[in-house]
């Protein structure tokens, strides 16, 4: 970010300038690539408000099996598209896209957690479920912040359980390779691996 802080300069960019920073990360030769392709269609077409682009099988299997190749749909449309689908396909950058960008975007809010809007407002990461393990940690959390269990598979919830919330307050969650929530018996500084209770 610092030596290419912002699209113009990565493309810019010499791609072999931009491999040993990212060495570290693996397949450094694709991701420069990727990353300076990303960048191009940023420029070229960055993401706004009112152009939406189908992902075929995103959000559900069926998603985008109803939208003819090229179409290009507005916010009246109901039909699954999104304002980067034009520039991927991966469920995991259109996951964060949503969750951290689209209100913005959209201006819907001020941010990606709905300051600058009332009661009532749901933020769009209300309605994400990732299969990422990462995002879906981060998910629980915040819907424990709102005091609700979450369940990233179904997108039920219920009212999150004193000792639950208790064990937030004081430090002892941790989360499983599914991001799945670990009450532990000590807070996580002091003992990260022992728990009395685990949630699916």
């Amino acid at each position: 970010m610092e030596k290419y802080p912002t699209p113009e300069s990565l493309v810019a960019a010499d791609k072999e300038e931009i491999v040993p920073i990212i060495r570290h990360l693996g397949l450094q030769n694709q991701r420069a690539s990727t990353y300076q392709m990303y960048a191009k269609i940023w420029l070229e077409d960055p993401p706004t408000k009112g152009k939406r682009y189908p992902v075929r099988g995103y959000p559900n299997p069926e998603s985008g099996r109803d939208v003819k190749k090229g179409e290009i749909l507005g916010d009246e449309d109901e039909r699954d598209a999104w304002e980067i689908g034009h520039m991927t396909q991966g469920p995991y950058a259109i996951d964060s896209w949503r969750i951290f960008c689209r209100d913005r975007l959209r201006g819907e809010a001020d941010s990606w957690n709905g300051e600058g809007r009332g009661e009532g407002f749901q933020p769009e990461w209300m309605r994400v479920l990732p299969e990422d393990k990462e995002l879906r940690a981060y998910l629980r959390w915040m819907w424990l912040k709102e005091g609700f269990e979450w369940d990233p598979f179904t997108g039920d919830k219920e009212a999150a359980r004193p000792q639950l919330m208790r064990a937030a307050m004081e430090g002892r969650i941790a989360w499983d390779d599914q991001g799945g929530m670990r009450i532990l018996d000590e807070p996580i500084s002091a003992n990260s691996e022992d728990s009395d209770d685990e949630l699916a």
